[in-house]
């Protein structure tokens, strides 16, 4: 099951947006807390310490009004990934031990970078990327043992 930090982690790199260059950056925590905090539409103020907290798994229990406002921030962004408190804090009704590990498996750094650069792609090239990491997953497969001979003829 993902952790809070690792679903908020996974929003961070769901926001990613292409800087000068067209590198994916996310934002920043700092950047992140300060736009919370500078919203008028809520009354929270949440420091880059604690937004930091959150994210690295220091702190687990922040209040609703705190993930209401940090579910406000993203919900406001271009984003592909489902953004509400339930999202964030818990399993949605009927989510698959697969949505459970895809939410995990976007926590690492690797894996969102290169979702986010596949998101770029155009659909054949991403089909291709599939075909590709068919083959790559494949090849770790452990080849089938080869067929027992018949002792004695």
């Amino acid at each position: 099951m993902a952790t809070l930090a690792e679903r908020l982690n996974a929003w961070f790199a769901d926001a990613a947006t292409a800087d000068a260059v067209g590198r994916l950056r996310e934002p920043s925590t700092s950047e992140v807390a300060q736009a919370i905090s500078d919203d008028p539409g809520h009354e929270v103020t949440i420091s880059r310490s604690y937004l930091t907290a959150l994210r690295n798994g220091s702190q687990t229990n922040p209040t609703v009004s705190v993930l209401s406002a940090i579910v406000r921030y993203f919900q406001a962004r271009d984003m592909s990934l489902p953004v509400s408190v339930g999202a964030l804090i818990s399993e949605e009704p009927g989510a698959s031990a697969e949505t459970r590990d895809e939410w995990a498996a976007l926590a690492d750094r690797q894996v969102r970078s290169i979702a986010m650069r596949a998101g770029r792609l155009t659909p054949e090239l991403r089909e291709q990327l599939l075909s590709i990491m068919d083959v790559l997953d494949s090849s770790r497969e452990p080849s089938p043992a080869p067929p027992a001979e018949g002792k004695g003829a």
